[in-house]
């Protein structure tokens, strides 16, 4: 039976929730701190302690998500309101709050109490309908799509972080009021979407039994039911994003301080990393439904640390004009097209594919962790790891960068702290290996102790845990090429198109005669052998399709009957 198409007009319509939160995101992230640092100084005057202030009121977010989404993607779970659903409702509520707590920040943004009330609010409005919306889609994809679905979230993520800059950056010179009002009409905008074109459906039995709900009661349960896959993924997608939010923090400063560039160029480097990730977010969910979730994100991890060894290495030379040419790859020197360039372009492909491998399909394998009912849940314990990781790392590696430089100064060097930033990287994303690794073996563990062999590999099979060992043969088909079966196949399909070619060959042959002899009682049979001819063209690309399908039904076939093998012998 032929697969079903992957559905992404219905994927892209579920997106726009997600599109909300990027748009606004991007733009606050860049725009509130320059709000925040005239109110300061004009309340307070020039103080040397307004970045710490700054920086304390930028993690509200990150504070406001990890207490509230456990409870809210909870409550999600356990809700159903006729013709909303149970996710619609937190967005129907949660994403006109945002807007307007958004607008009040650019309304009155020469107003401090304002502010700070527009920024409270606006955090948690935000992460009041984060989980519920991202869950709608494991809620409406099949499992098997989940992957390919994150990667659409990440290309409309994507777009929108890009639109919220351009937006806010083009009005904020001579309509800085309504710059902000731009975005949280588009979120409104979005919500109207959505409400248009998703509807949910009741095919899970809402959970009827009381349970505490919230960050400490939902850890507790964790805990005590022992379900160390989870807690190992949840620790792989605390390191990796402590790893990847310290570079995001101090690439500006890095650039600037150490590689001497204009903050222009520092913000063009990351620009092109976003545009990067629309470039290539569908082909990592791709990979991710071809392998399984769990095997991109090991794939996706080993390959960033991997190729972030290189970056490192480079950053701890004496000269730093190697980390420049990497990072703007050679771009500001002539000629560009060199092989140096080739290879700074080959180790940044390799990180930024790497990385999406890993960030799109971490949270798809916790979605496929979940129990149907549960969903929204373990989404809001992703968000929780994700958000602690993002107020931890920053303020630790900052003040391991401080306590380095210091030690350095004591000896008369003032080198910048900054220094060893990708070595605190590196340092989280090979705890992120060993935390994944650890999942890998325990998760295997937890599927035997479920049922007897065939339960064991049904699930395994279900939700793509397939060995690694397989996976040059799952994405190429490596071992399945020359397979009797397809060889057959194909030598069918080309006798079959040798004598469609045949027909078509003859009938051309035949039309040029009626076309040299042309009268008017000619006239139809030449419009009928052209007829016949288009027939016989559309026939043999039909047959090649059939072809190619029934090729990649058989070959899928082979892989998984020498999987199921495999998990055989793995399990006795």
């Amino acid at each position: 039976m032929s697969e079903q198409r992957f559905p992404y007009f219905k994927s892209t319509m579920v997106s726009f929730g997600y599109f909300t939160n990027n748009l606004t995101w991007s733009a606050f992230n860049i725009f509130v701190p320059l709000i925040l640092s005239d109110n300061l100084k004009a309340l307070l005057g020039d103080v040397p302690y307004i970045n710490t202030l700054i920086g304390l009121i930028m993690i509200l977010d990150n504070i406001a998500s990890i207490i509230i989404q456990p409870y809210i993607g909870a409550l999600s779970d356990r809700i159903w309101i006729a013709k909303l659903g149970r996710r619609m409702p937190f967005v129907i509520i949660g994403i006109p709050l945002a807007a307007f707590f958004f607008g009040l920040i650019g309304t009155f943004q020469s107003t401090m109490f304002v502010v700070l009330i527009g920024i409270c609010g606006f955090n948690i409005s935000m992460a009041f309908y984060k989980s519920p919306v991202m869950s709608l889609v494991p809620d409406l994809l099949p499992r098997e799509y989940r992957s390919q679905g994150a990667g659409v979230l990440n290309v409309v993520g994507g777009v929108a972080s890009i639109s919220g800059l351009l937006i806010v950056s083009s009005l904020i010179v001579n309509h800085s009021k309504f710059a902000f009002w731009a975005l949280s009409i588009i979120m409104i905008i979005c919500l109207g979407i959505l409400l248009l074109t998703v509807r949910e459906k009741k095919d899970i039995e809402i959970e009827k039994r009381e349970k505490k709900i919230g960050l400490f009661s939902s850890i507790k349960r964790i805990v005590k039911d022992r379900n160390l896959p989870l807690i190992f993924m949840l620790c792989s997608v605390f390191f990796h994003t402590a790893g990847y939010s310290v570079v995001e923090t101090f690439i500006s400063r890095y650039s600037t301080e150490l590689l001497g560039f204009h903050p222009s160029t520092a913000g063009k480097i990351l620009a092109a990393f976003i545009g990067f990730t629309v470039i290539a977010a569908l082909p990592a969910g791709l990979v991710g439904k071809r392998i399984g979730a769990l095997n991109a994100v090991v794939i996706g991890i080993v390959g960033f640390t991997v190729s972030l060894i290189p970056l490192t290495i480079f950053s701890l030379l004496p000269d730093l004009t190697i980390m420049k040419d990497v990072l703007t790859l050679n771009t500001l020197q002539s000629p560009i097209f060199t092989l140096q360039f080739l290879l700074y372009f080959l180790i940044i492909f390799i990180m930024g594919f790497s990385y999406l491998l890993l960030s799109i399909n971490s949270i798809v394998v916790i979605w496929n962790f979940a129990p149907d009912k549960e969903t929204a849940t373990y989404t809001s314990f992703f968000y929780v790891a994700l958000h602690l990781a993002a107020i931890l790392s920053p303020f630790i590696a900052g003040s391991i960068f401080d306590l380095y430089a210091f030690n350095l100064f004591k000896n008369g060097d003032d080198t910048s702290g900054l220094r060893i930033m990708f070595v605190y990287a590196i340092v989280c994303f090979m705890l992120t290996i060993i935390f994944i690794s650890l999942v890998k073996v325990f998760r295997n563990k937890q599927l035997r102790e479920i049922g007897d062999k065939e339960t064991y590999i049904r699930h395994r099979l279900e939700q793509k845990e397939y060995p690694l060992e397989y996976i040059p043969m799952l994405l190429f088909g490596i071992g399945t090429r020359r397979r009797n079966a397809i060889l057959v196949l194909r030598k069918e399909h080309q006798e079959e198109q040798k004598d469609i070619d045949e027909k078509i060959r003859k009938l051309r042959k035949k039309q040029m005669y009626v076309v040299e002899n042309l009268s008017d009682d000619t006239r139809n049979i030449e419009e009928l052998q052209k007829k016949t001819i288009i027939e016989h063209k559309q026939m043999k690309k039909e047959m090649t399709k059939e072809q190619k399908e029934k090729i990649r039904e058989l070959r899928q076939d082979i892989i998984e009957k020498k999987i199921k093998k495999k998990l055989e012998e793995e399990y006795d």
